[in-house]
């Protein structure tokens, strides 16, 4: 991303690659014991576009030493909410950050396909134990 950018060019990650492992891998040809784990958009930036930077929670709720704060990690969240929001309103998108989190946490059928990652890997040649 960094050398996309030294370019001109913007980039942005595509985790729900994730999603359909088994058409990525034939849409991509990969050979056995390969699976795409991300996928990376990479092109001129339209300038007429003002995406801005998606925010991001605060270093302090998330990097950790020793032990894990979850007072200090906690009292960042209402805010992060907020200025999320905010952000996202701007694209159409409803909902806080923590909504999101708690919807994608509900159960299978709200993970996209990948509850049956493990099966999927397994059958393009990657087991686990």
């Amino acid at each position: 991303m960094l050398a996309a950018r030294s370019l001109g060019l913007g980039s942005v990650f595509v985790g729900a690659i994730r999603n359909r492992p088994v058409e990525v891998a034939a849409e991509l040809n990969l050979p056995p014991h390969v699976v795409a784990a991300f996928g990376l958009a990479v092109g001129e930036p339209d300038p007429s576009e003002n995406a801005g930077i998606k925010p991001r929670l605060p270093q302090a709720a998330v990097l950790h030493r020793e032990t894990y704060d979850v007072d200090g990690a906690d009292a960042h969240i209402p805010v992060y909410d907020e200025r999320l929001t905010a952000y996202n309103e701007r694209f159409g998108l409803t909902g806080d950050w923590s909504s999101r989190v708690l919807a994608r946490l509900r159960g299978p059928e709200s993970m996209g396909g990948r509850h049956r990652l493990r099966e999927i890997l397994l059958r393009l040649g990657l087991p686990s134990r």
